[in-house]
This record gives C-alpha cells, sequence and structure tokens, in this order.
C-alpha cells in the first residue's frame, strides 16, 4: 500500500451525499482514471432520492454501479433507475446492475428515480479516461444486467465471491464488456468473516486502486476500515483477508494513458481549447453531433 486515506463526504448538485473517493491523491497517480463516487447506503424517504437530472458529458467513459437498490418494504418494481438521453433512448437500471458508457464525443442523459419510491441505496460513479485519439468517437453505451455479470466463487466456506464488472480472465470469468481503448478491471470483492483471497491484476494495468465500502479487511497487509480508500503499488499480486466480520471492497486496475488532462465538469479533454470548445459546443446544441 502507498497511501490509505479517508476520503471527504459533500453534497452533490442533485442534492445527495457523495464520498469523494480518490480525493487528495494526484491525478497523475490515478491514470486512466478520474473520478470515483460512492453514494453511501442510506435510507431515503419518498422524493428525497433526486437521482441525476439531465446532463452533459465528453471524452471519457462514465461506469455507474447499483451496488444495491430495495425498497423499505423488500425488493419491489420501483427499485430502478429510469435512464434517458438526449435521443429519448431509455434504459433501466436495477440493483446490481453496471453500465459502461463511452461517451465520446458527447451525449446528456439523465437517470431518476420514481418518487414514490422508498428504502435503501448504495450506488458508486466512476470515470474512466478516453485517450485523445478516441475522445471524439461516437458514444457507445452498454447496460449489463446483475445476472449477466459474472460472479466468480473463490470459497464456499468461508464464501469469497469476486463480481466482475470490468476485466478478462479473472480467476477464469470475464465481464462481457470490453474496455477497448483503456484495458482495465473493476471488481467488487466480497468475503465471509475469516475468508481471504488472492487476486493477481494483468502486468500493464500499473494503477491499482481499492475501496473498503464494508468491514474491516487487511488488504496488501495492511489494516482498514470501511469508508477507506487505498493507493497500491504495482506488485504481482494482491492479498485481502476479512478479519471477525465480513468485508467488502472494490478493485480497480488500468493501463495509465498517460497524456495531458484538463477538465471542466463533465467535460475531459487534453486542452484548454478543446474544453471551452466543448463548452461552446453544448451552449449551441452541437455536443452530441
Amino acid at each position: 500500500v502507498e497511501r490509505k486515506t479517508t476520503p471527504p463526504q459533500r453534497l452533490e448538485g442533485g442534492g445527495f451525499t457523495v464520498v469523494d473517493v480518490m480525493s487528495g491523491i494526484p491525478a497523475q497517480r490515478l491514470d486512466p482514471f478520474l473520478m470515483w463516487h460512492e453514494l453511501p447506503r442510506a435510507f431515503y424517504r419518498p422524493g428525497e432520492m433526486p437521482g441525476a437530472p439531465l446532463h452533459p458529458h465528453r471524452g471519457f467513459i462514465e461506469c455507474p454501479y447499483a451496488k444495491e437498490m430495495v425498497g423499505k418494504d423488500g425488493p419491489s418494481d420501483l427499485d430502478v433507475f429510469v435512464g434517458r438521453d438526449h435521443e429519448d433512448n431509455r434504459h433501466l437500471m436495477r440493483p446490481g446492475d453496471f453500465e459502461f458508457g463511452q461517451v465520446g464525443r458527447g451525449l446528456q442523459h439523465e437517470g431518476l428515480v420514481d418518487p414514490k419510491w422508498t428504502g435503501y441505496l448504495h450506488f458508486f460513479q466512476m470515470w474512466i479516461n478516453l485517450p485523445r485519439k478516441h475522445k471524439m468517437d461516437p458514444p457507445k453505451i452498454i447496460n449489463v444486467s446483475s445476472g449477466k455479470l459474472p460472479t466468480v466463487t473463490v470459497s464456499k466456506s468461508p464464501l469469497v465471491t469476486i463480481k466482475v464488472l470490468l476485466g478478462e480472465g479473472v480467476y477464469g470469468a470475464s465481464s462481457p464488456v470490453v474496455s477497448e481503448h483503456v484495458p482495465a478491471q473493476y471488481l467488487d470483492f466480497e468475503i465471509a468473516a475469516g475468508g481471504q483471497l488472492v487476486h493477481s491484476p494483468p502486468a500493464e494495468m500499473q494503477t491499482r486502486l481499492a475501496y473498503v465500502y464494508r468491514g474491516q479487511p487487511i488488504v496488501a497487509g495492511a489494516p482498514c476500515q470501511r469508508g477507506e480508500f487505498l493507493l497500491l503499488t504495482e506488485g504481482d499480486r494482491l492479498e485481502v483477508a476479512a478479519g471477525r466480520e465480513p468485508a467488502g471492497l472494490l478493485f480497480l486496475a488500468g493501463r495509465r494513458i498517460g497524456e495531458p488532462v484538463v477538465q471542466h465538469g463533465p467535460f475531459v479533454m487534453n486542452t484548454k481549447e478543446e474544453v471551452r470548445q466543448a463548452m461552446m459546443d453544448f451552449q449551441t446544441g452541437r455536443l452530441c453531433g
């Protein structure tokens, strides 16, 4: 472990609390990852979860993950984010689902929750940069239901599983989504009390990050607490062990791009001029082509 932090919480524009998971880490050490937010598991009354109103993007890949969404009285048909883009294409994001949103040259979209919904929500949003030559590619959005994401059972007793959101050859399992322009892994480790696992990321994925969302695991020899972020070194293998209680953590690994990054809100380009152009295209209705 190169560095361990407890990231801050803040209010997002929609009026909900997020944990800014990678806050305080130099951007060059996070390459190719740009942002990682957690909506901590919390109970929402009717109308309290506004979702994300219509907003634009350009120049990266967005990867939302609905870790948990369950109604106050148990699972219901309202446990869903309703997504819609600028062309009125619609999709549903249910508990456990993952989205690979290569926004490329630009899109506008929203993700809303029925105002009558009430219950528990735990959600993550993560952004991956795109190389310069692919920032203006046509948008490509892939929605993957939880049932189509492989979950590997590393051990049955104690139960240890890995849900493969992104990546290939993880204990023989591969995500149905391929991050073709930026090789990356995005994995959800769930470890029962007393369980442990060893994971060996591909050598080309030099940037390795982890976030503890449950329990008090030992990660690469470092005792950790829920809500801690870890910047990991480039070792051959990662060892994770749960203590007396179950543990859960998300793991990211990616191949560095090594290009300049200029970001202004939802626009991520290589130069200030490109960002100004993105803002102008948005203001004049040309962002999405």
